[in-house]
């Protein structure tokens, strides 16, 4: 199937401390003309600057971002003003990833070994500082101000690798904030596995979407049956398709979201349907006008 019309909101790149595929040049070297835009996500760095380095994109759409870790600060609403203010397109706001509560509890370590195979050594878990978003079992006054800077920014809130019980609140919250954008992050990854139901009362809120990602049958060895099922079950307006690539040995983006809707055609998924996926979906996010 044909995806160069498509833009992939979950793509990893480098410099960064975990050895990956490409650098932003790079990318654009082997991307320019196979696929329309991507997101760029580092666990650790804000893209944006990368991007703003880079004096001609080759006509790719390309979206900047920041992951609330220890890195820059945690739920740092600061990290969040400096990297919008350089950017003219909504960047993603990724809460925790490797560094939070959830993910480090049901991780030995903080980079998992399937990320990375012998290429990096982590730190264990036990050894990392963790991050919650709840304090008492409410919303900490640090998400909260994080909120109001998303809100403020106008950026796209993406749910990372909180908890389920967390997501719920926090995407309750920043819907009843008038925050429009919101990306329930691989909810079907095992580490965090939220509950088909709870995703079908998130997506009925508006500017809610889950995504889905080849990098969960790829990596996490998630039955693409399974992620056909959910697909369904939540409704394709209301879902999204990445790649979530740009790990060594791994396909590009533009590659690995075609091998996707290869997958997902097999289990009766449209092309159609992939195309509200892959292009209208994240150019309704990014609010770009619709081809």
């Amino acid at each position: 199937m044909d995806v160069t019309s498509f833009i992939d909101l979950h793509v990893h790149i480098g410099p960064e401390v975990l050895p990956r595929k490409y650098t932003v040049s790079t990318l654009i070297e082997a991307e320019a003309g196979k696929i329309a835009g991507m997101a760029l996500k580092s666990h650790f760095y804000p893209t944006i600057p990368f991007i703003r380095s880079i004096a001609d994109a080759k006509g790719l759409i390309l979206v900047g971002s920041v992951t609330l870790n220890n890195y820059v600060g945690g739920l740092n609403a600061d990290a969040i003003y400096a990297s919008a203010k350089l950017s003219s397109l909504p960047i993603i706001v990724w809460f925790p990833t490797i560094n939070a509560k959830n993910f480090l509890d049901k991780s030995k370590f903080e980079i998992p070994p399937e990320w990375v195979g012998n290429r990096f050594t982590s730190r264990l878990s036990k050894d990392v500082e963790n991050i919650t978003v709840l304090k008492e079992g409410m919303l900490s006054i640090d998400t909260l101000k994080v909120l109001q800077a998303i809100k403020e920014k106008n950026c796209i809130l993406a749910t990372g690798h909180l908890s389920a019980k967390e997501s719920v609140l926090l995407v309750t919250e920043a819907v009843k904030k008038g925050i429009s954008k919101i990306i329930i992050t691989h909810p079907i990854y095992q580490r965090i596995k939220m509950d088909v139901v709870m995703q079908q009362e998130l997506t009925a809120l508006e500017g809610v979407y889950v995504e889905h990602n080849y990098a969960m049958y790829l990596i996490d060895n998630i039955p693409i049956r399974e992620i056909a099922r959910q697909i369904r079950l939540v409704g394709i307006k209301k879902c999204i398709i990445s790649s979530d690539m740009g790990q060594i040995g791994n396909p590009s983006p533009s590659e690995g979201l075609r091998d996707f809707c290869r997958l997902l055609l097999d289990e009766g998924i449209s092309e159609e349907d992939l195309r509200m996926m892959g292009e209208i979906n994240p150019r309704r996010l990014l609010g770009l006008e619709l081809k």
